[in-house]
């Protein structure tokens, strides 16, 4: 797929109010004329508030390394990035409204693991000079204020089933990457946080069936 440059983007962009998020960013370039390569390139973008419009084209200048594989690995890094810092979210909320001591556990623990695996994407994503988000996915975003408006059971059996459909999701993509990745550090990275997320998973799974009994 052909690939624009951050200059070509630029052109597209002006008359943004940043902070803006990837979909205003496309909306803006199809009003301003963008081609097909352009507003390809945008659609590429990971799903973040962008603050500036300097973060705008690092994150461009990044997908135009896709030839050594930068491209791939920026979107697998920035998705990994989003699902810990939503995890680390729903954990905390999990935190102030439960009263159930199995799941206030599995709450800490993942804060703990969580803390960690964001710790290696940051080393790795500064190493290999990707630009990470700093927000949260508009899906994960409605997910949290779901749950925001939930108490008692009701929020424990959501918040438990959200982890178990979310941990089978993100257990596939790591090890998918594992093995199919194209990056030998990346692919440590994806091994190593696979069998993390499994444990979590298995977790939730066994809290999640104690909570239907």
């Amino acid at each position: 797929m052909p690939q624009a440059n951050p200059t070509q983007v630029q052109k597209y962009l002006k008359g943004v109010n940043y902070p803006a998020r990837k979909a205003k960013l496309i909306e803006n370039a199809k009003s301003m004329g963008a081609d097909d390569d352009v507003c390809a390139s945008l659609k590429q973008l990971p799903d973040m508030n962008f603050e500036t419009s300097e973060e705008v084209s690092q994150a461009i200048g990044t997908l135009s390394g896709m030839q050594g594989g930068l491209g791939g690995q920026a979107e697998f890094l920035a998705q990994a990035m989003q699902d810990s810092l939503a995890e680390v979210e729903l954990c905390e909320l999990a935190l102030q409204k439960t009263s159930n001591d199995d799941i206030k556990q599995f709450a800490q623990h993942m804060l703990e693991d969580h803390s960690y695996m964001e710790s290696d994407i940051e080393h790795l994503a500064a190493k290999k000079r990707i630009a990470l988000p700093k927000d949260l996915t508009e899906e994960n975003m409605s997910a949290l204020e779901k749950m925001k408006k939930l108490s008692g059971r009701e929020f424990d059996l959501e918040f438990m089933n959200h982890n178990v459909q979310d941990h089978e999701k993100d257990v596939k993509v790591f090890r998918h990457y594992a093995e199919q990745g194209e990056d030998s550090e990346l692919m440590e990275m994806a091994k190593n946080a696979a069998g993390v997320l499994g444990q979590h998973l298995k977790m939730a799974q066994e809290i999640a069936g104690k909570l239907r009994s």
